[in-house]
């Protein structure tokens, strides 16, 4: 049987379709690598956020609160009092945050449920890693915070009767219905944390003219209330040791 012989221009063609075959499965490789070497998304520590309801924020010992990754090789980092932000590559399933604890890397996994999980148990001396989930673009940790902690809506009562007065403290941080405040802060890292004596939660009221105002605090669940105290005024040349006080606000869902 004689072989059927392949005129020039089916060679050509032949050619041609390999070549371009070649160059489209080099692109599938490499958009596949952009895939999964760099990342994108805001990720918020779940692991603090489920512990703060039943403590204090800033002595629940964290690496970080939130990792924030842009789609290039590095990644912003909110330590609460202060940012950076550090470079990071893949090794393997796993990936490596350059010099996170000075001259070592922290190395951190990623699910297909968008749970970023970060090896950070020997640097904060808890009995497990901390677990970040991912957020929409409009959500940050700061929010989440707020959520988890205080925000919704309450009705102010004075001498345990009602005042009819709604206040919504929102997740945003925004404030309405309190007096003339606007927006507020809650303490969760920094000097505030050792501000009040003995240490409680802070939060911090704000007015449009940016006046600030600080109290301490205390959430009871079981009943869907958030009382807010007084705390002394700050003495000049002693840092902290603010007392509580008598009640500012009793606020009641």
């Amino acid at each position: 049987m004689k072989r059927k012989l392949t005129s020039p221009l089916q060679r050509l063609i032949q050619i041609t379709f390999l070549f371009s075959s070649m160059i489209l499965l080099t692109q599938c490789n490499k958009d596949g690598e952009n895939e999964t070497t760099t990342l994108n998304g805001r990720f918020v520590n779940e692991t603090f956020l489920k512990q703060v309801s039943d403590s204090i924020p800033g002595l629940v010992p964290v690496y970080c609160y939130e990792l924030n990754f842009d789609g290039t090789d590095s990644v912003n980092i909110l330590y609460g009092f202060e940012q950076a932000k550090l470079a990071y590559k893949k090794n393997g399933e796993k990936y490596q945050i350059i010099q996170a604890l000075k001259d070592k890397d922290m190395i951190f996994t990623l699910t297909k449920d968008s749970t970023l999980n970060l090896i950070d148990s020997a640097w904060n001396g808890a009995n497990q890693n901390s677990t970040f989930k991912q957020v929409k673009n409009s959500t940050d940790f700061i929010s989440s915070l707020n959520k988890k902690m205080i925000a919704g809506e309450y009705e102010l009562f004075k001498g345990d009767k009602s005042t009819q007065i709604k206040v919504n403290l929102k997740e945003d941080g925004s404030v309405s219905g309190l007096e003339k405040f606007t927006s507020y802060t809650l303490c969760y890292s920094g000097d505030c944390v050792g501000e009040i004596y003995p240490i409680s939660n802070s939060i911090t009221f704000s007015n449009e003219q940016k006046e600030t105002v600080l109290y301490a605090f205390k959430v009871d669940k079981t009943r869907n209330r958030l009382n807010i105290y007084h705390v002394e005024a700050p003495v000049k040349d002693i840092k902290g040791e603010r007392a509580v006080k008598e009640l500012a606000f009793d606020l009641r869902k």
